[in-house]
Parts: C-alpha cells; structure tokens; sequence
C-alpha cells in the first residue's frame, strides 16, 4: 500500500467508519453498511455507496459483481493497513523531519510499559548486529 505521500494513505473520518465496519462484519453490502452507520447518525446511502466504491479503488475493500446487490470484503487486514499507513507515515516524517521526528518518538517512549521497551531495545539490537 505504498503511496508517494504518505497522508494519502490515511483514511478520511467517514472512509475509516466505513473500514470499522466491513472489518467487523467482513463481507458486505452497501446496505450492510448503511444500516450499521445510520443507527448512529444520519448518513445517505449514496455516501456510503460512494465511499466504499472510492475504498475499492484504492484497494482496501474487493468488490465482487457477481451477484444482484455487490457485496464487499477487506482487502486488508485493519493489522495491515495500521501499519503500513503508520510506516509510511513514520518512514516520511524520518526522511524529511528526522530530528523532531525522533525527539518526539523518544519523548513518546518514556510513556510505555517495560514490555514494549524491551521489545524496542530487542528491535535495536537485531537492528544493529544485522548492519555489521
């Protein structure tokens, strides 16, 4: 999923609701999904028939023809898509910002449990014994 800016990869509040859902139901109609939106709010159908042919595109959702009502299944894991937009992101923000970028993940870091440091210290080590 990798795109040349990286802000492209990340979903608009009403594409990721749309996501939400198809994740959770898995296959999919447009009626599926509308029916699921308007319980909690007020949404037309064609927004929600637009936004999943726009997700189909950008090949987060497949679109299968075969049948009357087209049906809709993830193209992508929501694990996936999670990472590859907030590596694409990270990958961007690092290239072009590197220094803010990195103050702002250590200050990030002094707030996470012994677990996941211990993780990230791991990923360092395996980082540089493979660059010998």
């Amino acid at each position: 999923m990798r795109r040349n800016e990286p802000l492209e990869a990340l979903l608009g509040p009403l594409e990721q609701d749309v996501m939400e859902v198809v994740w959770r139901l898995g296959e999919s109609t447009v009626r599926d999904v509308h029916a699921e939106l308007a319980a909690s709010r007020t949404i037309a159908y064609t927004t929600v028939m637009t936004t999943m042919s726009r997700l189909a595109t950008k090949g987060l959702l497949e679109r299968d023809t075969a049948g009357l009502a087209h049906r809709y299944l993830p193209a992508v894991s929501r694990e996936h898509y999670a990472r590859s937009a907030v590596g694409d992101v990270l990958s961007w923000l690092l290239e072009r910002y590197p220094e803010p970028a990195v103050a702002y993940l250590v200050d990030v870091v002094d707030d996470v449990d012994d677990v996941t440091l211990d993780e990230l210290r791991a990923a360092v080590a395996r980082r540089r014994r493979d660059e010998r």
